[in-house]
């Protein structure tokens, strides 16, 4: 199996180095998420919701964490950062409504 690595495009050193999914890896995800959004769909509009507003909770709860990680993988800078991760969160409490 190949592997690509993730580059921090400030320093450029090694975030991370990762595996690239063979053709039948990405089959089953395709599969998988095709099963996942028929479950999604067949929740009633009130579940959806809530689980929209507990992914929110989360991303509010991670939001130095998420915006660290996209400092270092994209180069933005920090305040940018925090604010597109709160952004996250606020768009996935705008789709729960």
């Amino acid at each position: 199996m190949s592997t690509f690595t993730v580059i921090d495009p400030s320093t450029g050193s090694l975030i991370t180095t990762l595996e690239r999914a063979e053709i039948d890896q990405v089959d089953a995800a395709v599969a998988d998420a095709v099963r996942a959004q028929r479950a999604w769909a067949a929740l009633a509009p009130v579940a959806r919701a809530d689980a929209l507003r507990a992914f929110a909770r989360v991303v509010e709860e991670h939001v130095e964490e998420l915006a660290a990680l996209e400092v270092q993988n994209s180069g933005h800078p920090i305040g940018s950062a925090r604010w597109e991760a709160q952004h996250v969160a606020q768009v996935l409490n705008y789709y729960a409504g």
